[in-house]
């Protein structure tokens, strides 16, 4: 099973929820499959990447559930994410230097907006099944929500569409955690 691994770069400067203007925004993923059938999109969780085959090799791959002679499977690195798309790491085009932790806030909504771009880009006007866990889940719900006539099936995993308090605070941890991170 052969992946086509790209990166999109959107066409115009990106504004986020909060009013940031981010000049060049990409979005790299990887696909599997012909775009002649039916879309699968994978939404990844905060850790993972969009080599779906490689961390979802019992879901994604020949004579699996998500099969790309049956499907086509497209997984996108999420902005912020180190693996590919804009992230903390990229040249800040005002600066000249990586963004660090000047980075924009890319809210769930301004996530799937992107992917919105992509999914234009490469001429997909439905989703069959859109699958994701976690923060992906929740990118899935959003996009739903948004749009939810571009989805045939969601199938969202151990994810919310609201957090409790609980996980607002365990969220809080692990955001200080990575902020701490001087590299």
């Amino acid at each position: 099973m052969q992946a086509s691994i790209n990166t999109y770069q959107l066409p115009e400067p990106f504004t986020t929820t909060f009013g940031t203007i981010v000049p060049n925004v990409s979005i790299t993923y990887h696909t599997w499959g012909s775009p002649k059938n039916p879309v699968v999109w994978i939404f990844h969780a905060l850790t993972a990447n969009s080599n779906a085959a490689d961390w979802w090799s019992g879901l994604v791959g020949n004579n699996k559930l998500f099969n790309p002679s049956k499907y086509f499977i497209i997984c996108a690195n999420m902005p912020g994410s180190c693996y590919g798309s804009i992230s903390p790491l990229t040249v800040n085009d005002d600066t000249g230097q990586p963004y660090y932790h000047t980075f924009p806030l890319f809210t769930t909504r301004d996530m799937i907006r992107c992917y919105q771009q992509l999914a234009n880009h490469l001429g997909i006007a439905k989703i069959w099944v859109g699958i994701g866990g976690s923060m992906g889940g929740q990118q899935l719900l959003e996009w739903a929500i948004e749009n939810p006539s571009f989805f045939e099936h969601i199938i969202p995993i151990a994810t919310n569409a609201k957090h409790s308090a609980w996980g607002q605070a365990f969220n809080a941890s692990q955001r200080w955690c990575i902020e701490q991170d001087t590299t």
